[in-house]
């Protein structure tokens, strides 16, 4: 939801003014390396091999060249690119060799606070010959400084086939002076390839916090981009010095806040260290399936990190965020989906960072009247009435989020907040139409809103058949409500086979079940939860290769939906054997096991929060056909149950699988 300068190397003759379709390229993916960490494209119409890299707040381009030319670097600050707009922009010309400036970005697609400015300071690795600039259709030649909303300045050179540029770019929410600091401290240097070495070390350490044995190669490169995928959505937004934006406050204009703009600076421990970053990040909404639970196994210090700035964002505005931009709001989807984060966080040990009095009373105010769950009213509706006016989706979301206070309230002796939120958390039965058998939405006189269980109306992104078992807490209870675990499997296994020909994936609202989208994440592990683990084996096998297995860029994340890495996290869990339907936000959090795709899978535990050093999950008899569990080893004893306890994982140890062709039915039927 923020953009950056988009930079571009040119020849000069080429007029900076036509905008993107006058400066674009032809390139091919067959010569290009993309890795995390690095990427390099030849530009076929400039003759220009282009290279990139990164620190956390520097960019750093290597610019080579094939042809004698004169040439420019381009840097646009104005228009709209991708999900913004640049305008109002300013840079000044420092030196021979720098320039140093700001733009503005709006309109943004998702909301969130109008106006937020993007601050920069950039170099060059060689003076340049002059320093060129447009606004609109007017061009300036030899300029000191430029302002204007259609703006952009271009550095021209004189080069030799080749000859190599590099240039480095810091960008801060704050001021020029925050992001100069950050490109001195960050990268005080012009080694191009040191900084590639010291970036693709980062991504081989965090990437290789889980190491898989087995499997095709295929697998294994749909595995790690997955998890390249679940690090790379979250961007820290504060300068080194700890300095952050904080738009929290201000008039909110449906999506949009007409922001008040502040510098806050985070704590730092008495080594003058940072205590924790802030950070943009796409929708929390649903990451109880996904990043929640696959964060906490490998990358605890993630989850404790994200808690901490997201508590700190309701401790300055008053709001726990959906998905945070610029230092501000965007409420982006519904609810308050931030407290599965930090839940999940608190029930597995990993909230350290903030204090967990202050985390919980913010959990609790954004749950109440005033708070981000929505519309003062509608909150007080729910609360007396059990369902959300007018949206099922909402409702089960609610009492999802309900239910995850509830158990940090329980577990802090908090036991009439526990009582409250355990009974809203149970609401959502209010809307169970026994006819279908599924759960619809009503209005607020009590009235059905209609009966089309594939129906998008009075959802969010999907429908009954879809989001029914959406309750992933009270399974036992919708089981009840349906007539017994039988009833229930039989109904959710029919809408599987209804959405196999066309692999689990639909657009918004459409279909039986749609692993295309956040909604349905959780269907085909609540099997294991309705008595018939071995059809969540058999599904999850089904799902994790129809749906997620491509590796080509249109395939592999269920079609369109990926969320910066909620997809992934799916994809991944089943990938290792390894979900949890309530997200770890019980008191004893737990995992359910499922069948993994690799023979071997080791997560290392990071020894600041768990006191084992390895996770093992070992997988005997496996092959595509093999996806039954037929017998299970917990620390070389023989296990029976389909889930383990968190406590006993951040003990470390071994989880040994025997697969089949056939399921053993007795195997994990009963807690």
């Amino acid at each position: 939801m923020l953009g950056g300068l988009e930079i571009m190397p040119a020849p000069a003759v080429i007029d900076p003014t036509q905008g993107q379709e006058g400066w674009k390229s032809a390139f091919s993916h067959e010569d290009e390396i993309v890795q995390p960490g690095y990427q390099r494209v030849y530009l076929k119409d400039h003759h220009i091999r282009t290279e990139f890299t990164a620190t956390e707040r520097v960019s750093f381009y290597r610019f080579t060249f094939s042809r004698n030319m004169e040439a420019q670097v381009l840097a646009n600050l104005g228009g709209y690119v991708s999900n913004v707009r640049m305008e109002n922009a300013y840079v000044e010309r420092k030196g021979d060799r720098a320039i140093e400036g700001y733009f503005s970005t709006t309109e943004r697609f998702w909301g969130g606070p109008k106006d937020v400015k993007v601050f920069f300071s950039a170099e060059f690795d060689r003076p340049f010959k002059r320093l060129d600039g447009w606004t609109g259709k007017e061009r300036f030649r030899d300029i000191p400084e430029i302002e204007g909303d259609s703006t952009g300045v271009t550095a021209i050179y004189d080069v030799l086939p080749g000859d190599a540029l590099q240039m480095k770019i810091a960008i801060s929410y704050t001021s020029v002076e925050n992001a100069r600091n950050n490109l001195n401290k960050e990268c005080p240097h012009w080694d191009f390839d040191r900084v590639h070495r010291e970036s693709v070390s980062v991504w081989n350490d965090w990437l290789g916090k889980i190491e898989v044995k087995g499997g095709s190669r295929e697998q294994k490169v749909k595995f790690y981009t997955d998890l390249w995928h679940v690090l790379l959505g979250r961007q820290k937004i504060n300068d080194v010095s700890g300095d952050y934006p904080d738009r929290t406050s201000g008039t909110r204009e449906g999506t949009f806040t007409d922001a008040d703009f502040k510098i806050g600076t985070l704590p730092k421990d008495k080594n003058g260290t940072l205590k924790f970053n802030m950070y943009n990040s796409d929708a929390w909404w649903l990451t109880q399936w996904n990043l929640n639970v696959l964060w906490g196994l490998a990358w605890p210090e993630v989850m404790d990190e994200m808690s901490a700035s997201m508590v700190q964002y309701a401790v300055n505005g008053g709001l726990l965020p959906r998905g945070p931009s610029g230092g501000g709001y965007s409420y982006i989807m519904t609810g308050s989906p931030a407290t599965n984060l930090v839940v999940s966080a608190f029930q597995k040990g990993l909230l350290t960072k903030t204090d967990r009095d202050t985390a919980y009373k913010v959990l609790k105010k954004n749950l109440l009247p005033g708070g981000m769950l929505g519309d003062a009213d509608d909150i007080r509706f729910y609360t007396d009435n059990g369902y959300w006016p007018g949206n099922a989706g909402i409702t089960l979301e609610a009492a999802f989020q309900d239910y995850a206070l509830s158990q940090m309230a329980k577990a802090m002796g908090k036991n009439r907040d526990y009582r409250f939120f355990s009974k809203r958390a149970s609401g959502w039965k209010t809307l169970f139409n026994p006819e279908q058998n599924l759960v619809f939405p009503k209005d607020r006189n009590g009235n059905f809103m209609h009966d089309d269980p594939l129906s998008g109306e009075g959802w969010v992104e999907a429908n009954a058949w879809q989001a029914t078992w959406s309750v992933s807490h009270q399974i036992d209870k919708l089981a009840s409500l349906m007539g017994g675990e039988d009833i229930l499997c039989d109904k959710l296994n029919h809408a599987f086979e209804m959405a196999e020909d066309d692999d689990f994936v639909f657009a918004y609202n459409d279909g039986y079940v749609s692993y295309a989208n956040q909604p349905g994440c959780s269907n085909a592990h609540v099997f294991n939860h309705a008595g018939k683990p071995w059809l969540t084996q058999y599904w999850v096998r089904k799902v994790g290769k129809q749906a997620y297995g491509g590796t080509t860029p249109d395939l592999g994340y269920g079609g369109h939906d990926e969320d910066q890495g909620q997809m992934g996290g799916v994809s991944a869990l089943m990938a290792i054997g390894l979900f949890s339907l309530d997200g770890n936000v019980s008191q004893n959090p737990v995992y359910d096991i499922t069948s993994p795709v690799f023979d071997e899978v080791t997560i290392k535990l990071d020894p600041e929060y768990y006191s084992g050093k390895e996770f093992k999950i070992i997988t005997r008899n496996n092959s595509p056909d093999h996806m039954y569990i037929r017998k299970a080893l917990l620390n070389g004893k023989e296990y029976r149950k389909f889930w383990f306890s968190h406590d006993v994982f951040q003990k470390g140890g071994s989880l040994e699988l025997y697969l089949g062709t056939e399921p053993d039915m007795q195997w994990g039927t009963r807690n």
